[in-house]
């Protein structure tokens, strides 16, 4: 079998070594030659999320638990060694999912997983867990967040623009009045006034 590089390190065991393992379930020692190590290249990647040990080889809580072996799938299907467990772990691509959606795949993952814990072929003791409606409803949070900043940004840029459009108002209107009392002084009359306005308006 080959043994996790922390593990190997801690227990002093090289390639060739030989290693007792107890049966925690009842069952025969068996004797493991050492035949190499391993080290995963990322243990954050989904291979090991469903490792206890998640990918470090070595953990120690109450006592060291040292893992996982890697060996011949024909030495799990023999009597050598118990029986375990089987585990399978899903990924599915999200890209194309739209905030519209989110409602309908928080209930399809629920039912999802609801259904397989009950299905027949899997023994009717599976255990189906998902991660995936909690990060939707961080999801949700989150955009609900962006959504309220947008509109609050939105709305003082909107005052902004009104505040501006009335200071440029008044600067306008006074200078107005300033050249409106200049043509009356040199003979304007209400109506030449009223055109020139007028104009300027649709200018």
């Amino acid at each position: 079998a080959a043994l996790p590089e922390a593990a190997a390190g801690r227990l002093g065991l090289e390639p060739g070594a030989r290693l007792r393992l107890t049966d925690r379930l009842g069952g025969p020692a068996v004797d493991v030659r050492i035949t190499g190590v391993y080290q995963p290249v990322d243990a954050t990647a989904a291979y090991w999320q469903l490792d206890d040990l998640r990918g470090r080889g070595t953990v120690k809580i109450d006592f060291t638990t040292y893992g996982p072996l890697l060996t011949d799938p024909a030495v799990l299907t023999g009597d050598r060694v118990s029986a375990g467990e089987s585990a399978w772990l899903a990924s599915a691509d999200f890209s194309t999912v739209g905030t519209g959606r989110i409602d309908a795949l928080r209930t399809a993952v629920r039912d999802g997983a609801a259904a397989l814990r009950e299905e027949p072929a899997l023994g009717g003791s599976a255990e189906a867990t998902s991660a995936l409606p909690t990060v939707l409803d961080r999801t949700e949070q989150s955009l609900l967040v962006s959504r309220t900043t947008l509109l609050i940004v939105g709305l003082q840029l909107a005052l902004l623009a009104c505040c501006t459009l009335f200071l440029v108002a008044r600067l306008l209107s006074a200078e107005r009045a300033g050249e409106n009392r200049l043509l009356r002084a040199r003979g304007g009359s209400r109506a030449q006034l009223a055109r020139l306005a007028a104009l300027e308006a649709l200018l």
